[in-house]
């Protein structure tokens, strides 16, 4: 890789101060206003999968605007399915380097910019840009065309790039981010949020701010949880949004699409715009390191859903393979439930016309959440509807859209410190059919002495006291709750009433029984599905 590095020194290097028009490299395909876009070819093969190629090109001085626009054909004759077929993403970088975050001007995934599907090419220019990329001064000197290959059926793929640059003419759009010190609502009180909500940058189809606020609002969010795919450009553009909901908390965030797994960060992370894990020697650890230095929550996103080999084209990356690259000690939340609670046959990918069932990943993430408490690792369990709010009708909508589930969560006021505090407390429970179709709850444990805690809480129990836990449900009745010990199921109780509360002693810490404690925690469900998931609360020596 010395020469791409080399020759992004010679352009940055060429695009130093003054007047003087930069020096260009003489080996560099040359794009130009006025002049043919320039054309690239290539062939991937399954050993390509998950890898990453630039192609670096030169831009004239005078160039205004830069597309981009690619397509790929599967080699032989057997068409893709989609546990077989091809996919390449595709990114763009400027003369500020390939791996600097200055340098990144945005990713669009496979959704934008097809040739093979006669789509328009994507695009940036000084004063605006396709979603997903960032607008601003088209420097002339080296930049990078990034084909991101996500997946390579067995019989591989040819693909075609054009790149084409143009004059154009504006002004960089002045930042306006959110006011990360923002106050929606003053007290205590239960919040509900979506932890995985993609929008304008996401999606070619995706509403306006306007009606992304209007989804959200519809489901009764307070917070909401922006995490574009890969971009950050919404981080310097959501300010007149929350100006315009003051009562509403909008807090951007991005997920971090890697091929071995993907992450989102919650809050703005200038250090670090990464997600090419296995790229030259970007490793997601790194990423962490940096997002949570710059004060965002990290997560790790749907781990167990679509696993092993037969998945891995159909939902590419999907399954989190990097447990042992990342510090789970720095790992705020996971998502305990991914996408809608009941699951259609489009849903998993399998061709059972009418099939409706529980989400089956949300069983094993579970298992796996239980497993990191169990090792001491204080990670709060929420939920994500990873919804793109493109669901054609109202029951999509409320079977997978924004707040189609929810994670609610006691904080002290509707602000982001206060809603960091509490969900790294746990402070938490899932509502998985969102706020109007899911059970409210309280769990509250007390000891003899007096002390209390809530979802989350570690209550430290000598060895004469015991624990008392009470639980209060409402809108469940006709469900019934479980109580869960380090993981395992040892009650249920018909839910007969409407308030429903029960009580039930919860005995002595046994210092055996993990590294955090022993460990209780409550759910409801009915036949069809769970329908709240509680972070527990602890039990440990003094």
């Amino acid at each position: 890789m010395r020469l791409p590095i080399l020759l992004i020194a010679l352009g940055l290097t060429a695009c130093g101060g003054g007047s003087t028009p930069p020096a260009l490299p003489d080996d560099l395909p040359l794009c130009a206003p006025e002049a043919a876009p320039l054309r690239f070819d290539g062939r991937v093969t399954t050993a390509d999968a998950k890898t990453y190629r630039l192609q670096p090109f030169a831009v004239a001085p005078g160039t205004g605007r830069v597309e981009l626009a690619y397509g790929w054909s599967e080699s032989g004759a057997l068409p893709g399915t989609p546990l077989t077929a091809t996919t390449l993403d595709l990114g763009l970088w400027d003369t500020d380097g390939y791996r600097s975050p200055a340098g990144f001007r945005g990713w669009s995934g496979s959704r934008q910019g097809r040739i093979d599907l006669g789509q328009a090419p994507v695009f940036v220019e000084t004063a605006r840009a396709e979603r997903g990329y960032v607008p601003g001064a088209i420097e002339a000197g080296v930049w990078h065309a990034e084909l991101g290959i996500a997946a390579v059926s067995p019989q591989g793929a040819t693909w075609t790039l054009e790149i084409d640059c143009k004059a154009a003419a504006g002004a960089a759009p002045a930042d306006d981010p959110v006011d990360p010190a923002h106050v929606a609502r003053p007290g205590p009180a239960w919040y509900h949020g979506d932890f995985h909500m993609h929008a304008y940058h996401s999606n070619a189809n995706a509403p306006d701010w306007t009606g992304f606020v209007a989804q959200a609002r519809a489901a009764q969010l307070d917070f909401l949880m922006v995490t574009e795919y890969v971009t950050g450009e919404h981080w310097r553009t959501l300010g007149a949004v929350q100006r315009a909901n003051p009562d509403l908390l909008v807090w951007p965030g991005r997920e971090i699409i890697t091929y071995f797994g993907h992450a989102s960060t919650h809050g703005e992370t200038p250090s670090t715009i990464e997600y090419r894990h296995g790229f030259e020697d970007v490793r997601l650890g790194e990423v962490q390191r940096a997002a949570v230095a710059d004060g965002a929550l990290f997560q790790v996103n749907h781990p167990t859903s679509f696993p092993g080999l037969l998945f891995e084209n159909f939902c590419r990356g999907c399954e989190f393979t990097l447990g042992d690259d990342i510090d789970w000690s720095q790992v705020d939340t996971i998502e305990i439930l991914n996408g809608p609670v009941m699951a259609t046959a489009a849903d998993l990918g399998i061709p059972v016309p009418g099939l409706q069932i529980e989400n089956p990943f949300m069983r094993t993430a579970i298992r796996l959440w239980d497993e990191r408490l169990a090792q001491g690792y204080r990670i709060t369990g929420v939920s994500g509807s990873d919804s793109k709010g493109t669901e054609p009708d109202d029951a999509e909508r409320a079977r997978r859209g924004y707040g189609s589930s929810v994670t609610a969560v006691f904080a002290d006021a509707l602000s982001r410190p206060a809603l960091q505090a509490a969900i790294r407390a746990g402070h938490a429970y899932v509502r998985t059919r969102g706020v109007s179709g899911s059970p409210a709850l309280e769990f509250r444990a007390t000891l003899d002495d007096g002390r209390t805690a809530i979802f989350g809480d570690t209550l430290r129990i000598g060895e004469t006291q015991t624990a008392r836990a009470e639980v209060t449900v409402r809108a469940g009745e006709g469900q019934r709750l479980y109580w869960y010990r380090n993981g395992t199921l040892v009650a249920s109780t018909v839910i007969d009433a409407d308030p429903f509360t029960e009580v039930r002693e919860i005995g002595r810490h046994l210092r055996s029984e993990g590294a955090l404690g022993t460990m209780w925690r409550i759910e409801t469900g009915d036949t069809a599905s769970r329908t709240t998931l509680g972070n527990p609360i602890f039990l440990a020596p003094p």
